[in-house]
């Protein structure tokens, strides 16, 4: 599937130079601690998210239209998350904002479309999936807390006791539970590609200490994970139902991160041979004016006559 027109992207600035220090305190794993506040705040954020997901498809089911006013929450909590992703990777060094809005000048953001409609089958069907999953899970709870006491005589001793606690499957991702299972697939090539992004961000901290800068075929692969594990996470989340491609390319961005904008602009016969300009990252396309120029034809002049204008 191509990216081209997919309504959800993440826009990253590639840097022409990255900082040494931060390149050294990632090498010591200090910036993690420098993003504590982060990690605090987001935690509670991505609770607040999830909730107003769920809600929104309660009323997308009914109205069918993503209230706008859950729409920004759900995106401005995502564009935080990717921030601190984007800042935590290196893809930039500016220390993330803590805000849930755009920041004009902050090299990276995530670029999304709000849908006109959205379709009630799948928002009713995501519904009743969760709730299913939810009274599945009280059930567990409830047999787990019944039986306790029988769990813990399966272990006859502490060497052969099971560690459950720890060996409990855990999700990684965020969203809701109908629409995660739909994005199995993607969080299975995420996971391999996950990989490779952490091993080429550990060895590009040594490039960056030596050379002060991100390599940019480095730099476009992890910047392309990011894009990519976002544009899942927005599905997930339900701001859009078309599902997420399989790819690195950016879609409502330009290879340069600039959002990809078209516009009309009438410009003066001065500049018609031009067809379009680029300002800053967004194209604008000229448009000649469509002039229509009546010419009275001039009578023709007698030999008789260019004599007399010579001689005046």
């Amino acid at each position: 599937m191509s990216p081209s027109d997919y309504p959800v992207d993440g826009r990253a600035d590639y840097p022409e130079t990255s900082s040494r220090g931060w390149a050294a305190l990632t090498i010591f794993w200090l910036k993690f601690f420098a993003l504590i506040p982060h990690f605090v705040v987001l935690a509670l954020l991505g609770i607040a998210q999830w909730v107003v997901a769920l809600v929104a498809q309660f009323v997308v089911a009914f109205k069918g239209e993503y209230p706008p006013g859950m729409y920004e929450f759900v995106v401005g909590v995502l564009r935080w998350q990717t921030r601190v992703t984007m800042f935590l990777l290196s893809l930039n060094d500016r220390y993330p904002p803590f805000t849930l809005h755009r920041v004009g000048d902050y090299p990276g953001d995530v670029v999304t479309q709000r849908p006109a409609r959205s379709s009630r089958g799948y928002a009713a069907a995501t519904i009743v999936v969760q709730i299913v999953a939810f009274v599945a899970l009280v059930w567990v709870v409830a047999w787990l807390l019944r039986h306790a006491s029988t769990i813990a005589s399966w272990s006859a001793s502490e060497s052969e006791r099971y560690d459950y606690w720890s060996n409990a499957p855990t999700w990684s991702g965020g969203g809701l539970l109908l629409r995660q299972l739909a994005a199995i697939p993607h969080y299975i090539v995420l996971f391999f590609v996950g990989i490779a992004a952490f091993v080429l961000w550990v060895v590009v901290q040594w490039v960056i200490l030596f050379v002060g800068r991100f390599p940019r075929g480095m730099w476009d692969l992890v910047a392309g994970y990011v894009r990519w594990s976002t544009r899942v996470t927005a599905y997930a989340f339900g701001l859009v139902d078309r599902y997420p491609p399989f790819a690195f390319d950016p879609s409502l961005t330009t290879g340069t991160g600039a959002p990809s904008t078209a516009c009309l602009l009438y410009t003066s016969d001065a500049a018609d041979d031009l067809l379009c300009v680029d300002l800053g990252g967004r194209s604008i396309i000229k448009k000649k004016k469509q002039l229509t120029r009546h010419h009275t034809p001039r009578p023709p002049i007698s030999r008789l006559n260019r004599a007399s204008l010579r001689r005046s």
